[in-house]
């Protein structure tokens, strides 16, 4: 009787759960089916390999480091920022300088317009003109020769200090003019460049975003071909990218992303070392700073 109590088999298991490549393992904040290899150091986003390559700054605090676009792009866009300031302040002191040489024509104009024989003394205004393109330093130096004349004169050394102040004004004149010239050359040039890098680095930014956008589709759509992706009811049928990619070929497209990426690094340097035209700007404010300090001695 004990030989015909029933036993009991389980079945066999029908359910396999599935495979995950990346499970268990960190994938890129912004493309889900790559492996993540480091941390952005900015924000601390998991990235892959192609984010660390692509999105690098040339700058002493994340120089080498790995950042992720998000960060990239912002630091990038602060130097666009910074440079549309430049371009702002070089035009406020353009426009400074050029008000300065309208007020000295004005004036050379007036002392002309006394003598009798004003043609044959057109010149003068010219070069009163010249001279209000630095007006401050003009100022500053004429005031720097009085006080000299005065105390040469309380030192009993008249003489001298007529000599030398005759000297100082010639000096402040030439100096002025020089300086308007110089100014002049400086703001157009600077300008002329400023404006030429805020739009190489917009456009640069933008194939970036555009790459970006890119690799994300691409990712997402892992088996489907370009052409489809690239078609005019894709996803990628505006990106400038994807359509080099399948005109040019992907040498060509890389080529393009590491010219912009070189691009917008040599920008940045020049945005945080862009000394000389800071000097310009700044020349007028080192001018007074040096007259309050000769005053005070």
């Amino acid at each position: 009787m004990a030989n015909n109590i029933p036993t009991f088999t389980p079945p066999a298991p029908t359910f396999t759960p599935p495979s995950n490549a990346h499970a268990g393992v960190a994938t890129c904040h912004f493309h889900q089916n790559e492996r993540a290899v480091a941390k952005c150091v900015k924000c601390g986003k998991q990235i892959c390999q192609d984010c660390v390559d692509t999105y690098q700054v040339n700058d002493e605090e994340y120089d080498g480091k790995p950042l992720c676009y998000d960060c990239w792009k912002e630091m990038v866009s602060k130097n666009v920022k910074r440079l549309r300031w430049q371009k702002t302040k070089i035009i406020f002191m353009y426009i400074f300088s050029i008000l300065g040489m309208i007020f000295g024509g004005i004036v050379g104009n007036g002392f002309v317009s006394l003598e009798p024989n004003s043609d044959e003394l057109f010149w003068i205004p010219i070069l009163t003109a010249l001279v209000g393109g630095c007006l401050w330093t003009f100022i500053v130096k004429i005031l720097k020769a009085f006080w000299h004349a005065i105390k040469n004169f309380f030192d009993g050394d008249w003489l001298f200090g007529i000599i030398e102040f005759v000297i100082e004004i010639l000096l402040a004149v030439v100096t002025s003019i020089w300086g308007t010239i110089k100014k002049l050359f400086n703001y157009t040039k600077h300008l002329i460049k400023t404006s030429g890098f805020i739009k190489a680095d917009a456009n640069a930014l933008r194939q970036m975003a555009e790459y970006m956008e890119y690799t994300r589709v691409r990712s997402q759509n892992v088996g489907v071909d370009l052409a489809t992706l690239a078609s005019e009811s894709g996803e990628l049928y505006n990106n400038t990218f994807a359509q080099t990619v399948l005109q040019n070929g992907d040498a060509s497209a890389e080529t393009m992303i590491r010219d912009c990426a070189m691009t917008i690094n040599s920008h940045g340097e020049i945005v945080r070392n862009f000394d000389e035209s800071e000097a310009v700007i700044n020349e007028n404010g080192e001018i007074l700073r040096r007259f309050r300090s000769n005053r005070r001695s």
